[in-house]
């Protein structure tokens, strides 16, 4: 989906490059039969008219799409709600709870019947 989104965009932004691209692709060839102005040397035209319309084109491609462009937005709403039922009451199963404080990770009693007695000499 990410890089369907990636293609997309990167298609929309160089959708106006197009014309220039074709254009440096195919210049013999604009230059040579496509230009309008083969039989006006003097203007060096080299196939930019061909150019400028192909723009134009493009652009009123653009604003003719987005003026009888209408569309709708429609939203389907959809509720979920989690539910979070203990089904502790099925399992016989004792939990000790441990209550965590500050007293009792500083509080360090280990109660020994057993006291280590060096040997005698």
């Amino acid at each position: 989906m990410k890089t369907a989104a990636i293609f997309l965009s990167l298609f929309l932004l160089l959708k106006p490059i197009l014309p220039l691209l074709e254009y440096a692709a195919f210049y013999d060839f604009i230059k040579n039969e496509l230009c309008e102005n083969i039989d006006k040397p003097e203007l060096e035209c080299n196939g930019k008219c061909y150019l400028a319309k192909q723009i134009v084109k493009a652009g009123d491609s653009e604003s003719s799409n987005k003026k009888g462009q209408s569309f709708s937005l429609e939203y389907s709403v959809v509720y979920f709600q989690e539910t979070n039922l203990n089904y502790g009451f099925l399992l016989s199963k004792e939990e000790n709870l441990k209550i965590e404080s500050l007293y009792n990770r500083i509080y360090k009693f280990h109660f020994t019947s057993f006291v280590f007695h060096p040997p005698l000499v």
